[in-house]
């Protein structure tokens, strides 16, 4: 008899997890729009130019002078380089080299199954400007998360680096990361219903008057389309600030 329950005990266990795999399951589906990959067509259609480094394709725009000092603008978690919009054009009048770039997992760059880490980040930024043959000392502006990034590479590669600007920079207080994020499965799940699908909305908050910029919103989703869009940005959660 006592078996018998046991098994029955075991059978119900078993049935519960499936059904609440399958509930998880289809949760994240529902909330999932990672549906394309980004192909040589996607690229050929973006703005901006493209170049092959060792982790993958980096999304980039140039412009300003030749003989311009070069400024490097880095934008930080999650929006992409469009965050230097209205930076971008003043900086190449004023007659600077202007470099802007998505970070790998944002915008139209390639999102690596790797670690995205302070080496995945600094190496990007170093072989970015040796692809583009950058080599004279440059500055680097970078805005959020892109404090830490730019802070790391100057500290790295000295020579590089003429001078630093921050705004508004992110920085790591040391805290133990919640369960709900490091937890393999469950973190994934958080980032798939709650943490990603946040996002577009949650940029309004950087903004006294979201409403003067309706075209700054509108461009953020469309780089949630890209499958490994969700998993880069957990990874940095898990592999960067901590």
């Amino acid at each position: 008899m006592g078996k018998r329950i046991l098994r029955i005990v075991g059978v119900a266990v078993l049935a519960s997890a499936a059904a609440a795999c399958l509930y998880f399951a289809a949760t994240c589906a529902q909330h999932n729009v990672e549906r394309d990959e980004i192909t040589d067509a996607v690229r050929h259609t973006a703005s901006g130019s493209f170049v092959h480094l060792s982790d993958g394709y980096t999304h980039y725009e140039l412009a300003g002078p030749e003989s311009g000092r070069v400024v490097v603008l880095v934008h930080g978690f999650s929006v992409p380089y469009y965050l230097w919009d209205q930076t971008f054009d003043p900086l190449t009048k004023a007659g600077f080299r202007v470099l802007r770039y998505d970070l790998y997992g944002r915008g139209f760059s390639d999102r690596p199954h790797v670690r995205y880490n302070a080496d995945l980040y600094d190496r990007q930024l170093s072989e970015l400007l040796s692809a583009l043959h950058l080599q004279e000392p440059v500055e680097v502006v970078a805005s959020s998360m892109g404090g830490p990034i730019a802070v790391t590479f100057a500290a790295r590669h000295p020579e590089r680096v003429r001078a630093l600007a921050l705004f508004d920079p992110g920085h790591f207080i040391g805290e133990p990361m919640p369960w709900q994020i490091s937890a393999p499965l469950v973190g994934e799940y958080v980032a798939c219903v709650r943490i990603v699908p946040s996002l577009p909305d949650g940029q309004k908050d950087d903004f006294r008057h979201p409403e003067r910029y309706p075209d700054y919103f509108a461009k953020y989703p469309e780089q949630m389309r890209y499958k490994g869009f969700r998993r880069a940005l957990l990874s940095t959660i898990r592999d960067y600030f901590t």
